[in-house]
């Protein structure tokens, strides 16, 4: 990933909350509630931070959880779930990392590298 330069930084901060498709690129934390469908850039990064909530599924190429997510993830890199990270859905992407204590609730699909996403309706 590029190196990061502080306007490029998304940040939505605890109790706020997002309702909608939700477009979002770079890098972006979450503290907050986001509800509806996530779609993140080719090359961005989204990190759910511990308070974060997504109802929703969430199309990323990078995710990190260590709040609560209920609805499918697709990756097309990794998606990292924290001891303190909540998943009830499913789960598609090349590189899955359950860390000890993580909780996840449905099924996980090692996918090819950058395979392209699944048109979502």
């Amino acid at each position: 990933m590029d190196t990061v330069s502080e306007t490029r930084i998304n940040f939505i901060s605890e109790n706020s909350r997002i309702e909608g498709e939700i477009r979002l690129d770079h890098l972006t934390r979450v503290h907050g509630t986001l509800v509806g469908t996530v779609h993140c850039q080719k090359g961005s990064m989204l990190i759910l931070g511990e308070s974060a909530v997504v109802e929703g599924d969430i199309h990323a190429d990078t995710l990190i959880v260590d709040g609560y997510v209920r609805g499918n993830i697709d990756a097309t890199k990794k998606v990292s779930i924290s001891s303190s990270g909540r998943v009830i859905g499913n789960i598609s992407a090349p590189d899955i990392d359950i860390q000890f204590g993580a909780h996840l609730e449905g099924s996980t699909r090692m996918s090819e590298p950058d395979a392209p996403r699944t048109p979502t309706h």
